[in-house]
């Protein structure tokens, strides 16, 4: 079917000889491209091409004002609001800063420019009609529907006015004064926002005071083409044009929609159907193309298909794509339609080695792009910071980046590697800025702390480092791109925060304020650069009449093409939910005839019949895959076209097949590779021989995670641990308590501790978990260490600990002290299998002797259980077994081979047991564990049972017959790192 615009310019061109002395008037810049294309088939000098305009660009011709960018707009409402309300009941120090002000100051502006493009009087809108009588007597010349709807709204008020609504009259009641001050404020800077100069035009073309340069375009033969729902401003400028210079309109539209009431699509083409000049310009056989392709057998279908997720579509439409490409598809021809930009990137690869030419008629979100992604971790970076330590979190996202990899991945790698390592929670400068220039700009601190000074600093601070992402060797153009936008953004922001004529006025107010700054703080900064970033997109630029075409809904206005691919067919993508907030509620914008919803609506359905009423080849896809919440379901539009259309329809789901496997049990056999790691497990190596109490608990519990976590050495993932469990306390704790029996044992140079021993130990315990932190954390050790929250909190349950220790050692000794955090231990048992022999290897927390007796002491901050059934429930697999007494009877046995087979110690009677905070508060403190009900006073009667048991377990880990299979316990999976790969 022939497309539109070529429809139109063979009639204007046939009608019109002279085309150097036409005006055509297009919604947008793509059409009046293609409509050019068509018209350069007819002409035979470009001298004699007609003169193209958009809609924007007609109006703007009537008025000097020039419409300035958003930021600067909102930023002059800013002190229009600040002037009006300094002036009204609010207090100076209740003013919004301009990061707060911007949310509901965009929204704000937005309002302003729907009252003036569609000539609503502003102080009737605004007005509070709270009361009835004012409504009946100001505001006759609204229609009872009307009056019904502000009744409706006003009448809420009366019912229960909290204090939010109470706000919301304040500030309502100062609009009309806002909007005064912000349009004068507007005009004497020569600017406008596009609302107000339609307005302005609207308003002086009709009352003739605009007849010199109207004159200009009478002398022309104007002509609107492609036009759909007008506001009032462009009604009135249009209509004059048709009334007083015999302009023509130029209708797209198909009688399915247009003659049928119930088409949304239709509704504003019927409401100009019945308008007394609109009216006339409609032509008297409307196209059916539509109807033609319900009556066309021979027509390809329509083909529908759904697919799983936003990405499947992509996929598939790539394939068919490729497909259709090869039997005969122009992509000259070709249209992609993505109502969903996010699909962009994921279309532009799954297309790229299909054409040679693609053109991209939308934009790309900057807030989509890995460069926003660094500027918020960076600014958080700064946020975060304390002096010259920099939080973890921040570093190793900031040094995992993509660009930061780039400028040097060794460097980053190893740093990360290194944080991990130490467990660092907050990282010095001088480790990080290093020799990496990337690296220096990023890790640096600002020198001064006034928010204005840290403003423009954190500008220069982005500026420098952008700058430096978009000279890197190895990123791709479209980082560089991404690059200059930032740039861009950020000279912009700099004219507000440091200069230009809004940073003046600023300082104007700052001076009036200077408790309310424009940018009070950093977190001020980020969350209006959030702001400002989601507003803005990249646009692509490529060769508009060449290649393959990929464009949102608004952009295919007036565009016809042969194929048509449309993806994201379900609601919230097209049509798409309306996420711009307003300031006036829906009562009051359907009173004054505002746009709405329904408004929306009806524009995007007749864009979707529009891509589809001169189409041959069409394919539509949707998500099969509704959200959690049952929302995202196939669009109205398509549901209308499947039941109301009676259009063949070809509709495919695609879907892989679910085959649920069963969960088999996972065995790992001991083959010659295994039992080698085994055996060097035994061995070790010159740090650590042999295998330690804590992997024998693990075997016990669960063969299979023994062999992934000590034989595969299948590691959980390295984070930095800032959250304190009873692991991190219990290693705060040993390394406190070391540290303070051997400063006694330095001090006297003898083992022996005395009551005395034990003066002014709070100063001494405090000073070592001090030390303890520094060293744990990489702090500086010529500072303070600053205690905040968490670390607050362990610092005192540490404290605690350490203290109660000490005072039942003070009421224990004199004792001897043999053994502090003593490594090394090993014992060699023979075992029936090969290597005959197995190597049990351990580090005691701690050893002292008194009198006959030996004791073997392991810290506990957990609560860990006394006493346990037998030796034989130590090495039970089902049920609960007490873990932390089958550990310390294991150090107990490697301390009597170790050291207690002759000598000294050979007559003692060993006694292990634990520390933790069952007993260590506990009023009637015990030491040692309970077998049954049984205090183990000596630990030689279990030794022989505990020994053979133990072989028993040897020889089965070393038998290559009995492989590592999964436990039955399942409560022993429920917190398991390991869980997912067994699907438990």
């Amino acid at each position: 079917m022939k497309p539109f615009l070529k429809e139109i310019a063979e009639k204007i061109y046939k009608s019109h000889p002279k085309l150097e002395e036409v005006t055509l008037v297009l919604p947008n810049r793509r059409a009046a491209l293609f409509i050019r294309k068509y018209l350069s088939e007819f002409l035979t000098k470009p001298a004699f091409a007609p003169q193209l305009l958009t809609i924007e660009d007609f109006i703007s011709s009537f008025s000097p004002l020039k419409v300035a960018d958003k930021l600067e707009l909102i930023f002059r409402l800013y002190q229009s609001y600040n002037t009006i309300t300094r002036n009204a009941e609010y207090a100076e120090g209740n003013q919004e800063p301009f990061d707060q002000f911007y949310f509901w100051g965009d929204m704000l502006l937005r309002d302003f420019e729907e009252v003036d493009r569609y000539m609503v009087n502003a102080e009737h809108l605004f007005k509070d009609l709270s009361h009835q009588k004012e409504l009946d007597a100001s505001f006759d010349f609204l229609t009872e529907e009307q009056k019904t709807f502000l009744k409706n709204f006003w009448n809420s008020f009366e019912e229960n006015e909290t204090a939010n609504k109470k706000r919301f009259l304040n500030v309502w009641r100062q609009l009309p004064k806002v909007y005064e001050e912000f349009k004068q404020l507007l005009t004497r800077e020569n600017l406008a926002y596009e609302g107000m100069l339609h307005r302005n035009v609207a308003t002086d073309l009709t009352a003739g005071k605009l007849n010199d340069v109207f004159q200009t375009y009478k002398n022309r033969k104007l002509a609107f083409i492609g036009f759909n729902a007008f506001t009032a401003a462009e009604e009135k400028i249009i209509l004059y044009c048709i009334e007083n210079a015999n302009a023509e309109v130029y209708w797209d539209i198909d009688e399915y929609y247009v003659n049928n009431i119930r088409q949304e699509a239709g509704r504003f083409f019927r409401i100009y159907q019945q308008h007394p000049v609109f009216g006339k310009t409609f032509p008297a056989d409307i196209p059916a193309n539509l109807s033609k392709k319900k009556s066309d057998s021979t027509s390809q279908k329509i083909q529908l298909i759904g697919a799983a997720q936003p990405v499947g579509q992509a996929k598939i439409m790539s394939q068919l794509l490729q497909e259709q490409l090869q039997n005969g598809f122009k992509p000259e021809e070709t249209l992609i339609v993505l109502p969903d930009e996010k699909l962009l990137l994921p279309v532009l690869h799954g297309v790229a080695g299909s054409v040679d030419t693609l053109n991209v008629t939308m934009g790309f979100a900057l807030s989509a792009t890995p460069l926003f992604t660094l500027i918020e971790l960076l600014t958080d970076l700064q946020i975060t910071r304390k002096k010259d330590h920099f939080n973890h979190r921040q570093v190793l996202a900031v040094l995992g980046h993509p660009y930061v990899v780039a400028a040097d991945s060794v460097s980053s790698n190893n740093k990360r590697k290194e944080i991990l390592k130490h467990n660092w929670v907050s990282i010095p400068k001088g480790f990080l800025a290093t020799e990496v220039p990337l690296h220096r700009l990023i890790f640096v601190e600002f020198e001064s702390q006034h928010e204005k000074e840290v403003s423009s600093q954190l500008l220069q601070y982005l500026k420098s480092i952008v700058t430096a992402i978009g000279t890197l060797n190895g990123i791709s153009d479209l980082d560089k791109e991404y690059a200059y936008h930032f740039l861009k953004l950020f000279n912009r922001l700099e004219t507000i925060f440091t200069g230009g004529k809004e940073g003046q006025a600023q300082q104007e107010h700052n001076e009036r304020s200077p408790n309310k700054k424009i940018q009070s703080s950093l977190k001020a900064f980020l969350r209006l650069f959030r702001q400002l970033v989601r507003a803005v997109k990249i646009p692509f630029s490529g060769e508009p009449l060449r290649g393959l075409q990929v464009m949102g809904v608004l952009e295919t206005r007036n565009l016809d093409f042969k194929n048509v691919f449309v993806l994201s067919l379900n609601e919230g993508s097209l049509p798409a939910i309306s996420s711009k907030g307003s300031y006036i509620p829906f009562n009051i914008r359907k009173a004054y005839g505002l746009p709405t919803a329904e408004h929306q609506d009806s524009i995007y359905a007749y864009l979707f019949y529009r891509i589809l009423q001169r189409a041959e080849n069409i394919f539509l896809f949707y998500n099969s895959e509704t959200d959690v919440l049952g929302q995202g379901e196939m669009s109205r539009y398509l549901q209308q076209l499947i039941y109301e259309s009676g259009l063949p329809i070809d509709k495919k789901v695609l879907h892989n097949s679910i085959q649920p496997q069963g969960i088999n049990p996972i065995v790992v056999d001991k083959n010659a590779a295994v039992m080698e790691d085994l055996m060097k497990i035994n061995e070790g190596n010159a740090y650590f021989q042999g295998i330690s109490p804590s992997a024998l608990n693990t075997y016990i519990e669960c063969r299979l995670k023994f062999y992934f976590r000590h034989v595969a050495k299948i590691k959980e993932a390295d984070e930095v641990e800032e959250e304190f469990d009873a692991r991190v306390l219990g290693n705060f704790l040993h390394d406190v308590m070391e540290r303070f029996y051997k400063r006694i044992r330095k001090v006297k140079q003898s083992n022996l501790v005395d009551k005395s021993d034990f003066d002014d130990y709070e100063k001494i315990i405090e000073k070592f978990i001090d030390e303890v932190f520094i060293e744990q954390y990489r702090l500086d050790p010529g500072k303070e260490v600053v205690y905040e929250g968490q670390s607050l909190v362990v610092r005192e349950i540490v404290k605690r600990f350490a203290f109660r220790i000490i005072e039942m050692d003070k009421s224990y000794a004199p004792f001897q002290i043999e053994g502090l955090e003593q490594g090394g231990l090993t014992y060699s048992l023979k075992i029936d299998q090969p290597p005959y022999k197995a190597v049990l290897s351990g580090k005691i927390d701690r050893v002292d002797s008194k009198e006959h007796i030996l004791r073997v002491i392991d810290y506990k901050t957990g609560k860990d259980k006394l006493n346990f059934d037998s030796i034989e429930s130590l090495f039970a697999r089902d049920g609960k077994r007490n873990k932390a007494a089958f550990q310390t009877l294991l150090y107990a046995l490697l301390y009597k081979k170790n050291f207690m087979q002759h000598g000294r110690l050979a007559s003692m009677r060993l006694i292990p047991g634990l520390i933790n905070r069952l007993n260590l508060f506990d009023e009637e403190f015990s030491f040692g564990l309970k077998a049954g009900k049984d205090q183990i006073t000596d630990v030689d009667p279990l030794l022989p049972e505990f020994e053979e048991r133990l072989k028993g377990v040897f020889n089965e880990l070393f038998d290559p017959e009995k492989p590592f299979d999964q436990t039955g316990e399942f409560e022993n999976c429920r917190l398991c790192a390991y869980g997912k790969l067994c699907y438990r």
